[in-house]
């Protein structure tokens, strides 16, 4: 390997230890309870060599809200059958999350990057140009699609506002999450916690139900 190949990988392991040193740090203390001088010190680098990689704090936050915004799209997608109702695209995306919750109680945590940088975002258009919006857009996205396929075929109450319920259950999510974030991390049981967030999404599902829906489907899986 020669020496610009080299310095080319140390330079990616080194983004690639920020980000997952920055993770470790959200998921011990929260997203608001760390600076850059913090993640500095914990990787044993300078500050000014941090900023080489990152221009700012949120920067780094991006990367990692983009990169499981990413993941969990892709996720979600892979599991919901090509033919599948509205509402069945939409117990495949919720019950997604529950799944990854399940695998792994600190990642979830993750998601609440968005609302702890961005607290506003339930008021605006998540498609207009902010740090932390377009990151986010593809998950809208998903949301999005899913309840206008309902609505086209029945399995959703006709008179929702796609978009509107889309933002609505995603700050709801991530303002649970916010709040789960904020305990010491001993102190988050995570099967506690996986039920209530099944419970919120269950009253969600019945939300936006179409009257003549199968009630039997309007639950998620328990584990």
């Amino acid at each position: 390997m020669g020496i610009v190949e080299r310095r080319i990988r140390e330079k990616e392991e080194r983004r690639k230890l920020i980000l997952e040193t920055t993770k470790r740090l959200i998921i011990e203390k929260g997203v608001a309870a760390f600076s850059m001088q913090d993640i500095a010190d914990a990787i044993e680098l300078s500050k000014a060599t941090l900023y080489l990689y990152f221009l700012n704090k949120e920067a780094i936050l991006e990367e990692l809200f983009r990169d499981a915004t990413d993941y969990f799209v892709e996720y979600v997608e892979e599991r919901i059958p090509e033919n599948a109702s509205g509402l069945e695209c939409i117990r495949v995306l919720w019950g997604s999350y529950l799944s990854l919750y399940g695998e792994s109680g600190d990642d979830i945590v993750l998601t609440g990057i968005w609302k702890a940088v961005d607290p506003t975002f339930i008021a605006k258009d998540p498609s207009q140009d902010s740090p932390l919006r377009k990151p986010v857009r593809p998950m809208v996205d998903l949301i999005i699609k899913a309840l206008r396929r309902g609505v086209a075929d029945g399995s959703l109450d006709q008179d929702i506002d796609p978009e509107h319920i889309a933002r609505s259950s995603l700050f709801i999510a991530t303002a649970y999450i916010d709040n789960i974030a904020r305990l010491p991390r001993e102190a988050r049981d995570t099967r506690f916690i996986r039920e209530e967030l099944r419970s919120t999404f269950e009253l969600l599902l019945r939300g936006v139900a179409s009257p003549s829906a199968d009630r039997t489907r309007l639950t998620l899986p328990s584990k």
